[in-house]
């Protein structure tokens, strides 16, 4: 009685590992010739709002001539976008195994004009913008992957990755950014913040002419303050 009891128990715990399973993304970076190499244009539509969230690609932000994003990766991964109100929606799901060759990527071209709200999200990815200003706040977030900002416009913002280093040079903001990473270094160099919130668990801190073991807070009162964390990692302030 007792193994039989035991057969019961295990049957709904190994359907609820599949049906957890089929709904998370597993990736086999090897080529596979049933799922093509594609490269696209997905929309050439204008807009002042942007929102993008994907399971598996690299996603730039940059600016150029004209309003345009580009796909590359499987044919199977290829997002989606929809334009509603002047707001720009790029998804992507991708539950279940995956063979790639590469990462995918979402190449999005902004020309000169100030964006409002933007979001940046990918679960196994880079995150790179690079000439881009806003109006409101940005949010850029990935679950793998570096992140790399180079002459970004935003008065607040939030920049966050699980494991991947985050490089920032040219950051003009008023009120302040959030950065963190759990394993990585964060390097921050000819940007406008006037106060400091640093903190590093396991790592070295340098703000300019100043070193840490850990902690480093200057003018933490002002207006724009750049608070930054690693779990594991250096941070450098040039």
């Amino acid at each position: 009685m007792k193994n039989n009891n035991k057969k019961f128990i295990l049957i709904p715990v190994l359907s609820s590992l599949v049906i957890l399973l089929s709904a998370c993304s597993i990736i086999v970076s090897n080529h596979d010739d049933s799922k093509p190499e594609i490269k696209t244009t997905i929309s050439n539509q204008g807009f002042n709002k942007l929102a993008v969230s994907v399971a598996i690609s690299d996603i730039s932000v940059k600016y150029g001539d004209k309003y345009k994003v580009e796909y590359a990766g499987p044919k199977n991964l290829k997002p989606t976008a929809n334009r509603k109100n002047g707001a720009l929606t790029i998804k992507q799901s991708a539950p279940g195994i995956h063979h790639i060759n590469g990462d995918p990527t979402i190449t999005i071209t902004v020309p000169k004009q100030l964006l409002k709200d933007v979001t940046l999200s990918t679960n196994d990815g880079d995150i790179e913008i690079e000439n881009i200003a806003t109006t409101n706040s940005i949010s850029v977030d990935t679950n793998d992957g570096d992140i790399d900002i180079t002459n970004l416009k935003a008065p607040h913002g939030k920049i966050d990755t699980n494991d991947g280093d985050i490089n920032i040079s040219k950051l003009i903001s008023k009120n302040g950014f959030k950065v963190n990473t759990d394993d990585g270094d964060i390097k921050v160099s000819d940007s406008t913040f006037t106060g400091y919130k640093l903190d590093t668990s396991d790592g070295d801190i340098k703000v300019k002419d100043s070193s840490s073991s850990s902690t480093f807070i200057e003018n933490k009162n002002s207006s724009n303050v750049l608070t930054a964390s690693t779990q594991d990692g250096d941070i450098k302030i040039k």
